[in-house]
């Protein structure tokens, strides 16, 4: 019986929004067996990112997601600790193939709301400088929890870096109002987005 999703690797392509943050550690969601944050001083790193996927790649939907800079073994990598999506493919998919927690919710631009409650919303303003393309593909890792296992997924991406300032606005009865303990470090937008996930 076939899946209901692509198999891996997924290739996706679009515009990303991203802002790092600095968290307490004591902050955080909960992370996969085995895997420990990455922390400085009692803090932790987090990335958050509105990504808009295209018909560049091999779907289109909308993301909203938060991942803690982590470390598995002797190497680094991203958990992804809460992610929403708008296609239901890309909901079982994350969640069939590594282990990503994807959920459901409704996307107007930069703003995640589910059942009519808001997420999370961004705005973002690109500085007047030039993008910077990534001079390689940049490869990392995902660590996630699949089938009670701690799993390592690799992922390639490309593109165009622009600084930019940002404003966060978290709803503070949200899922993602752990994040209010933090502090935003910068953001970027990913122009001509391309990412490889999963090997």
């Amino acid at each position: 019986m076939s899946t209901p999703y692509p198999p891996q690797p997924w290739d996706l392509a679009g515009l990303g929004h991203l802002t790092t943050w600095s968290v307490p550690a004591e902050a955080l969601p909960t992370l996969p067996f085995s895997a420990r944050p990455v922390t400085v001083r009692g803090r932790a790193v987090v990335t958050t990112a509105f990504v808009a996927y295209s018909d560049a790649g091999q779907m289109a939907y909308d993301e909203l997601l938060a991942a803690v800079v982590v470390r598995h073994g002797r190497r680094v990598g991203l958990s992804i600790t809460d992610i929403w999506v708008d296609s239901e493919t890309s909901m079982l998919g994350g969640r069939g193939l590594w282990g990503i927690p994807k959920d459901l919710a409704a996307f107007d631009g930069l703003h995640a709301s589910v059942g009519g409650r808001p997420i999370a919303g961004a705005r973002f303003t690109a500085r007047r400088l030039p993008a910077v393309p990534l001079p390689v593909p940049v490869r990392g890792r995902v660590v996630q929890t699949l089938r009670e296992r701690t799993v390592a997924s690799p992922i390639r991406a490309s593109g165009r870096m622009r600084p930019a300032s940002a404003a966060w606005t978290i709803d503070e009865a949200g899922p993602l109002s752990w994040l209010r303990a933090g502090r935003p470090l910068a953001s970027f937008v990913a122009e001509d987005f391309a990412m490889r996930f999963g090997s």
